[in-house]
């Protein structure tokens, strides 16, 4: 009896523990992912200073969809947590932000800078943490323990606006200093998952298993299982939101470029502008983690896509008259990250609920790879709406295509709330 007590305080113990390292890991992911999208005024200053604005901000566009070309190589990342374990993928992500975030404060160049995103989209945005403590969570609190990690996490992306107030002034090269804090808490923290964590139980029991052994054999393989599962039309609808959500993620890396071009914002209100977006994205998920559990997943996926297109109409009005230009371009920015990061997280958790534990890293993968690919046309069609206009008028278009995931959930998702990760079906020879 005393070592089944000692035994389950271990666990407890352990599983806090757990919590706190994938805390850290979330928190440089956020930060590493948002640090580019808070200065590419500073980037086009100091690499296409010779451009008129709108050709300046439409090269930045398009220099940023070649590198989003990185996010299709995720889908190989989270594969490889099915083959070689979640512990070495989550040590090699957290290495590879460092090693990213010091290349990217030596780059000279629109070029180098293109080549280091590219790079850092392969690492960051991966989705092995959530797969980590998805697997490690009890049913009825999985929602709400990744839920606490993201609320945590998302420090990351808080901090990194407060720190550009620090470093965006009229030296266009000081951008560089925002990079330095990944490498900081990079490399301790890669080195506490390295010789600290241990494999996730359900995937340890499920490489013990022999059956399961012969299942994760190739990526090809295991794609073509997932199309042939009793989910695949869940899956493929996911995908498609995914494709939808990834060309909405051109808002959140340029709106900084876009209100900055507004003669009725300052820098400092601009730093503010981007941290209460931050803000906004905590709120959803804390919405998240107060809602999914117990009402499901999918009310949730009907209002983060409504806000998309409400947000980025607004935006493109109220950013560019001087009426309450501060406020109200707050409160717009904030709902469309609400909306966004939402559906994203939201979507995810769907994800990981419909696949198999032998091919979760897979199905994860795939997730993050269909949303590049709309990463990608998103930024190239802004690239090109911005030749012709200018970014909001990009914003509105791609945040209009928000309206067709209402439908799509509703015909075509079941909720997965109550799904048993170790119960999910295997997946079709």
């Amino acid at each position: 009896m005393e070592e089944i007590k000692q035994t389950s305080t271990t666990k407890t113990t352990y599983f806090r523990y757990l919590v706190i390292i994938l805390i850290f890991v979330q928190l440089i992911d956020s930060y590493t992912t948002s640090f580019p999208t808070l200065v590419p005024s500073s980037i086009i200053n100091e690499f296409l200073y010779g451009f008129p604005e709108n050709i300046g901000a439409s090269i930045f566009a398009f220099v940023t969809g070649l590198a989003s070309v990185g996010m299709y190589f995720c889908a190989f990342n989270t594969y490889l947590s099915d083959k070689l374990g979640r512990k070495t993928m989550l040590a090699v992500t957290v290495f590879g932000m460092v090693l990213v975030a010091l290349l990217i404060n030596f780059s000279v160049s629109i070029i180098d800078f293109t080549i280091y995103l590219l790079f850092l989209w392969f690492f960051t945005r991966s989705d092995v943490w959530m797969i980590y403590i998805g697997e490690e969570s009890p049913r009825e609190k999985r929602a709400f323990w990744t839920n606490i990690i993201l609320i945590f996490g998302l420090l990351g992306a808080i901090l990194a606006p407060i720190v550009r107030s620090r470093f965006i002034t009229e030296t266009a090269s000081n951008w560089r200093g925002i990079t330095w804090l990944v490498i900081l808490i990079g490399v301790p923290l890669g080195l506490l998952i390295v010789f600290t964590l241990k494999e996730p139980k359900i995937y340890t029991d499920m490489k013990d298993d022999l059956e399961s052994k012969q299942r994760i054999i190739g990526l090809k393989e295991n794609v073509s299982g997932l199309f042939k599962s009793e989910n695949r039309t869940q899956i493929i609808v996911c995908l498609i939101i995914s494709v939808i959500l990834g060309m909405n993620s051109v808002f959140r890396n340029l709106v900084e470029e876009a209100v900055s071009s507004s003669p009725y914002l300052n820098q400092q209100e601009i730093s503010l502008v981007m941290l209460i977006g931050v803000l906004a994205v905590y709120m959803a998920v804390i919405l998240i983690g107060i809602f999914a559990d117990k009402f499901g997943r999918i009310p949730l996926l009907y209002v983060f896509s409504i806000l998309i297109p409400i947000a980025r109409i607004m935006f493109a009005i109220v950013a560019f008259q001087p009426l309450l230009t501060f406020p109200l371009t707050s409160l717009f920015i904030g709902m469309s990250e609400f909306g966004y990061w939402g559906g994203w997280i939201t979507l995810s958790i769907v994800v990981m609920e419909l696949v198999p534990t032998e091919s979760r890293g897979t199905g994860s993968g795939l997730k993050s790879f269909f949303g590049a690919f709309g990463i990608t046309i998103g930024f190239l069609s802004t690239a090109l709406m911005t030749y012709i206009s200018n970014l909001s008028i990009a914003f509105v278009i791609l945040g209009l295509f928000g309206i067709i995931i209402v439908p799509l959930v509703y015909k075509y998702l079941n909720e997965t709330k109550k799904v048993d990760m170790k119960d999910i079906s295997r997946l079709k020879a």
